[in-house]
């Protein structure tokens, strides 16, 4: 490994170039990015093990939406316990390799969606989890291909994202027709649900996990008055609201094309976003 790897591509940490970060060194922006990094091992794990097979088990259950097959969702199914597992053999990789510590713990971000999923009736609770699956698997092939992009990430980290960004191009594709044929088919009260939900889903998920950032400065020797300054400094509120209008392209193309409105309302959230 060189000492100029990073772990993660700071096009998606604004934070990481400040002039307090830099002066810390490049073992402590190394130690960054590996933080960063660690941050999507946990919310892709916890995305794939409480949101995407938590839905395809409830989509296995619905022999009227024939347009994904079976084997093809019990496919998908497989891979992200694959996923699971080959993140947790990377967290003991970079450990040995890096010394580095990629510790386990909860995601902000997927805690915010499964208390959304969570908040409908419980005659709708199927639609959300279903929801909350299309727009995960319709948004992180884009964070993916970002994350790993550049000559400067360590080569093993090229890799990991590569491999899970091919896979995710794929469910992708599954789910898109899975939402095309299962929308039409949904009562008016069901699409109405769904609608209202989109759009808290798609942000809940995009906008930027601020304290956790916060957390990572910190850990690098920032202090706090310096760590909430790189932060204000580095977080352009309307360069975040584009971001997460290009992230979620897909998920809105493909809920406008079926007749919802969600797409118009997250793109008033987005523009509307600061941080917390």
């Amino acid at each position: 490994m060189l000492p100029g790897h990073l772990f993660f591509n700071v096009s998606l940490m604004p934070y990481a170039t400040h002039p307090l970060v830099c002066a810390q060194g490049q073992a402590a922006r190394q130690r960054l990015s590996a933080l960063r990094l660690g941050d999507y091992l946990n919310k892709t794990e916890q995305v794939e093990l409480f949101i995407v097979n938590r839905a395809i088990e409830q989509m296995l259950r619905r022999s009227d939406v024939t347009a994904v097959s079976r084997d093809d969702l019990l496919a998908i199914y497989t891979d992200e316990g694959f996923h699971t597992w080959m993140m947790e053999r990377f967290r003991l990789q970079m450990l040995r390799a890096a010394g580095h510590v990629m510790e386990t713990g909860r995601s902000r971000g997927v805690t915010r969606v499964l208390a959304l999923c969570e908040s409908v009736s419980p005659a709708y609770a199927d639609i959300a989890s279903i929801a909350a699956a299309t727009v995960t698997e319709t948004l992180i092939t884009g964070t993916l291909r970002q994350a790993g992009a550049g000559d400067e990430i360590y080569p093993p980290v090229r890799t990991l994202l590569s491999e899970h960004g091919a896979d995710e191009m794929r469910h992708q594709a599954a789910f898109v027709r899975f939402a095309s044929a299962w929308v039409p088919e949904l009562s008016i009260d069901e699409r109405k649900c769904l609608d209202q939900l989109l759009p808290e889903l798609m942000m809940a998920f995009l906008a930027p996990e601020i304290a956790t950032w916060r957390e990572h400065l910190c850990a690098i020797g920032l202090g706090e008055v310096d760590a909430d300054q790189v932060l204000l400094e580095s977080v352009d509120p309307l360069a975040v609201g584009v971001q997460m209008m290009e992230a979620a392209r897909v998920p809105r193309r493909l809920f406008e094309r079926l007749g919802l409105s969600c797409a118009e309302r997250f793109a008033q959230q987005a523009s509307q976003w600061r941080p917390p």
